[in-house]
This record gives structure tokens, sequence and C-alpha cells, in this order.
């Protein structure tokens, strides 16, 4: 497990050049640049969209993709804002089985609510876990669950496969992304000192929060994941068995583009800002998948002095005067394919 992060090097990536502007007029990010904003969907995010349908009659790029090769994906400004991140090839297709294993016994054993199971994002059950602060929370805690429940995600979350997606994925970041890495790793170590109540999910991770997918038919309309941290990332793994030629596709709406997303890969997109879905499988397949995020929430109440902002005293007022330079502030945590890349000395 120890050596799943050192899998990917920036030597063996092939990065995919955009035209895509990270400036904040250009994204939908909350005036705070805390969350994003939320977009209501339109007709065309209602329903399910074919890959030939989309490359055919609305010209969007097919990315052809072994799910291996890494390929970071750059802004007009050469930032790296989103990453193919691939996948460790030591005994992974074993962990992408494990997985199937583990999700389907979640799904039979979690007794799951109506809203887990049909929902904006899709119509497969969905259980998140995690520290989280914002959608109505008054205080930061960990997402609350039944005891039975609760029960059956700690286990999974102790289980060898869960994390060494979970591990691999903050690799990416930690490599792709150092600067970025750090502030959610500062942010969730200050979070858990100074209230000891909370429990990671991971030891090694800096991400907060991890949803398990539990499909069997993980297919996403289009949506964004506003709550999130906007210039940060969420690390997307796709599990199943399906055919990633017919189905399963990522579908980045904003960069017109549609990714060949095989099962045990992971990829890293700012899900608050970018509108994503994904194409159908065939229904015998099985697909899931398992992500990691951090809520922007939690960044506010470190800010505010680990408390609400209305508890601190800072009006909504303050908090959006600050925005453009927190955005500023928070996209020059990004590298740069250049700074990567150059030679060290």
């Amino acid at each position: 497990m120890a050596g799943d992060g050192a899998a990917t090097q920036t030597e063996d990536a092939a990065p995919i050049e955009t035209d895509f502007s990270l400036n904040m007029g250009d994204v939908p990010v909350a005036r705070t640049a805390f969350v994003g904003k939320r977009l209501e969907p339109d007709e065309d995010g209602r329903h399910l969209w074919s890959r030939d349908r989309l490359i055919q009659e609305e010209g969007f790029q097919l990315v052809e993709w072994d799910g291996i090769q890494c390929r970071p994906v750059l802004d007009r400004q050469d930032r790296i804002f989103a990453v193919l991140g691939g996948r460790p090839r030591r005994s992974w297709d074993a962990v992408n089985t494990s997985m199937q294993h583990i999700l389907e016994q979640c799904r039979t054993a979690y007794s799951a609510k109506p809203e887990q199971v049909s929902h904006r994002r899709g119509e497969f059950t969905a259980v998140s876990v995690g520290v989280s602060y914002g959608g109505g929370q008054k205080q930061v805690s960990n997402l609350c669950h039944s005891a039975s429940n609760l029960n059956i995600l700690s286990s999974m979350l102790l289980q060898e496969p869960v994390r060494r997606i979970a591990n691999f994925g903050n690799s990416l970041v930690r490599l792709f992304a150092p600067r970025m890495h750090g502030h959610y790793g500062s942010t969730l170590d200050a979070l858990c000192a100074r209230h000891p109540h909370l429990a990671r999910n991971f030891p090694k991770s800096v991400f907060s929060c991890a949803t398990f997918n539990l499909g069997p038919h993980t297919v996403t309309r289009v949506h964004t994941d506003h709550l999130n941290l906007p210039y940060g990332w969420c690390s997307i793994t796709a599990l199943g068995n399906f055919d990633k030629t017919q189905g399963g596709h990522l579908v980045l709406w904003d960069l017109r583009m549609i990714i060949e997303f095989p099962a045990g890969s992971t990829i890293l997109i700012p899900s608050a800002i970018l509108r994503h879905s994904n194409i159908p499988v065939a229904p015998h397949e099985r697909r899931y998948s398992f992500t990691q995020f951090t809520p922007g929430g939690l960044f506010r109440w470190v800010a505010c002095g680990f408390q609400s902002s209305k508890a601190a005293g800072v009006t909504a007022k303050e908090l959006n005067h600050a925005g453009p330079g927190r955005w500023e502030q928070g996209i020059g945590m990004l590298s740069t394919w250049t700074e990567l890349t150059r030679p060290s000395n």
C-alpha cells in the first residue's frame, strides 16, 4: 500500500491544454469564494446524455484515455486545474474487484433514506461520511448516521482497498498541487486539534469527507457540487465492471469534453465550479464510484476563528468584500505545468 502514491510521476504525464478561464467572473463561485453557486438544472441537465449524441450533435471532444497515463488539464494560464490521475499498476485490478464486493455489501446492509437513493445527482444510492459544515449544520461535526449505519461505514473506512484508493487520491493532490494539499491538510489538522471529537475518515488523507456511490448504476446527471471548496478538488474514482468506450465517461460540460473513465482510475476536478455528469452504462453492467472532498464551509469556520461567521460577528458584506482576494489566493495554490516540469538545479 505504501507504494501506491508513487505510481504517478509528472515525467510520464501528457497535459491537455484548454482555453478555460479561472477568472472569478467566469466561473460560478459565490462572492465569498468559500463555495460555488448552486446552479439550477436546465432542460439539458434533467436527463442522461449518450456518448454519440454529445459527440455527433453537440460537438464535444472525445478524450480516449487508458486510465493509466496521467493527463493534467491546463487552463489558459498554464495552471493545472484538473487531473486525469490514472491508477497504480500494481495489483489495482484486485482493488477494483474487492471494492465492488464491499460496495454491494454496503448497499444491502445500509438502511438508506429516500433522499439518499433519489437525488439531484441521479438515481443511485449515495452515502457520505466524514467531517462537514454547511448545508444547515449549526456546528462543525461528523455527518450523522444511525448507530447501525455508522458501524457499517466505520468498517468500510478500515478496509484496505478503500484506504488504498483514498491514499492514492491524496497523493495525486500532493503531487500536482502541493500548496493546495498543504492548505487542505493544515485546515483539517487545525479543526481536529481544536475539536477533538471530530473523527477523520483516513489518517493519511487531507480530505474531510467521502461519498460511497453504491450504484449499481452510478450515473450522474449534470450538476456541480457547489458546497465544496470552489478552487479545490474532488477526487473521483470509478469502480465496477463496464466497457469504458461505451459508457461511464466523465462529461465536463464547461470544457465540452467527454472523457473515457475506466474502472479503477481516479480523476481530480474542481467539482464546485465545473458542471459534470456521466454517460450511462449498459443495463447488465455495474458502475460505482468513490469520491473525496472538503466542504468550503470548513474553511470558512476556521477563517472565522473556529466558529460561525455569525458568532464571530463577521457580516455577509465583509465576507463578500474579501471574496476576490480569497479567490486569487486560492487559485494561486494551483501549480502551473511549467512550474512542475522545470528542471531542478
